[in-house]
């Protein structure tokens, strides 16, 4: 922080210390000095555009995920998953008047600056406290490392929240993928989509994929540090979570 107050509180008859290169890479700095000017601490990397645009005129920006298939990687089943959830959960459902009479304490999610909440067709806006919290971390980390690489302001898109039972036994019948002993049932389990992301301006599109690639380091982090179990499913389009 002492660079940056001597930059900023230099004198106007003296040259600008020259700092600036700790706070930037090779290709940022190419990208000022063919803007014409002197690189200042202002101009770091999460308020220039040095990102590339590929033929369909969307951005790039870096991600580093996993190596190897995300169908292998995130392959926490229902049978890892379900342990945590009856831990962790409520105690499931049959329907909508039920959620109101329980005893431990349900937080509504609605849309934030951390997430987009989709149309939920096949479930209710609830989890439990420590998913809730799960979820805005997850968002959270999301844009604030999508914005650090020079991109625009996206959200990740949730899917699917807290199922009742008549629910989950209508959907095992027209989803493979569906479990009659669901943990979405026990308001610890949310669906994150993989295929779509809400940017905040519509002008300055970021690539898909590496909008995925950086979803999944971020899953891949709270996974490592033990905070959340991770499925992906290629049929649903989704990354299925479970806090532990």
């Amino acid at each position: 922080m002492t660079a940056t107050v001597s930059l900023l509180s230099c004198k106007k008859d003296k040259k600008p210390e020259k700092t600036f290169h700790n706070y930037f890479d090779k290709s940022q700095l190419k990208y000022i000095s063919q803007l014409g000017k002197t690189p200042q601490i202002e101009d770091r990397h999460d308020s220039i555009d040095t990102l590339r645009v590929d033929k369909f005129g969307l951005h790039h920006i870096y991600s580093f995920p996993p190596k190897g298939k995300f169908i292998e990687i995130f392959n926490d089943t229902n049978d890892v998953q379900f342990p945590y959830a009856k831990k962790n959960g409520i105690k499931p459902i049959n329907n909508l008047h039920d959620a109101y009479r329980l005893r431990q304490p349900m937080v509504k999610i609605a849309t934030c600056e951390a997430y987009y909440l989709d149309s939920l067709t096949h479930s209710m806006p609830y989890l439990v406290p420590k998913a809730a919290k799960l979820l805005e971390d997850i968002g959270c980390a999301f844009a604030d490392t999508i914005k650090a690489r020079g991109g625009s302001a996206y959200r990740i898109v949730v899917t699917s929240c807290t199922r009742s039972q008549f629910t989950v036994d209508k959907l095992t019948k027209v989803n493979y993928n569906a479990s009659p002993r669901s943990c979405h049932m026990n308001g610890t389990t949310f669906d994150l989509s993989w295929m779509h992301y809400e940017p905040y301006n519509n002008d300055y599109l970021l690539n898909r994929e590496d909008l995925t690639n950086v979803l999944a380091e971020i899953l891949y982090d709270f996974r490592q540090k033990k905070r959340c179990t991770v499925l992906f499913e290629r049929g649903q389009c989704c990354f299925h979570i479970t806090v532990i």
